[in-house]
């Protein structure tokens, strides 16, 4: 068994304390457990990681930082910090993708499939925005959640392009970590705004776990042929 391997079974403990955190609505013992999966899976990546990648440092480090602000989440501008924390480390994680791109000329029956999967996605995320444009009154709190949906449209962009023209572990990775990242801030909104349920927290905070372990996966995993479509 890999060394790193041994270092994910032991945040299954982890795992089982954000659970329970949900469930009995402490939120600092959801916080120590998620920034504690962090330090886990750093030590048990360290040898793989590339720490000279500004993309990987930026990454981790503004997720570490946003999970740190959560103590403090239920001030307003402590939450938008947060967000804004994890939408410009977003901005890392498709600047990474990126830099191992081959641009290629995609047939019509890619470029078909690739519009569809935008549009469907694109009408669940308007779906889910128009749900919150009822509940924010700010206008600057709009603005701000509009340009976080649109830097996770773009990320889901980058994450379609990646399914339909890439065969490497690496792709598989960065696929799984931007569901888990769209669907997890998607359930986070819902639960804050319009469908407080203990379940939808329950699943947002599993997915989140799971995309933790996802970006490790990802920045830890070597790159060997990985080509993107030219849409342009």
């Amino acid at each position: 068994m890999k060394y790193s391997r041994l270092y994910i079974l032991a945040c299954i403990p982890m795992l089982i304390l954000i659970l329970f955190a949900v469930l009995s609505k402490t939120d600092w013992l959801l916080v120590i457990g998620e920034f504690t999966t962090y330090l886990i899976l750093l030590k048990g990546f360290s040898r793989r990681l590339n720490f000279s990648n500004l993309n990987i440092l930026c990454f981790l480090g503004l997720n570490m930082v946003a999970t740190l602000f959560k103590f403090y989440q239920d001030v307003d501008m402590i939450f938008s910090a947060i967000m804004f924390f994890q939408m410009v480390s977003y901005i890392f994680l498709g600047r990474e993708a990126l830099k191992y791109t081959q641009r290629e000329a995609g047939n019509k029956f890619m470029l078909l499939f690739f519009f569809l999967m935008l549009g469907v996605n694109s009408y669940f995320v308007s779906e889910h925005f128009q749900e919150l444009e009822h509940k924010i009154v700010s206008l600057v709190e709009f603005v701000f959640y509009s340009m976080y949906y649109i830097v996770l449209f773009v990320l889901a962009i980058v994450c379609l392009i990646y399914y339909l023209n890439s065969y490497s572990r690496k792709s598989v990775f960065f696929v799984t970590l931007v569901m888990t990242i769209l669907i997890a801030d998607i359930l986070r909104d819902m639960a804050l705004y319009y469908l407080p349920d203990t379940s939808v927290l329950l699943l947002q905070n599993f997915l989140k776990f799971c995309g933790i372990i996802m970006a490790y996966q990802f920045f830890a995993t070597e790159e060997k042929k990985l080509k993107l479509i030219n849409l342009i």
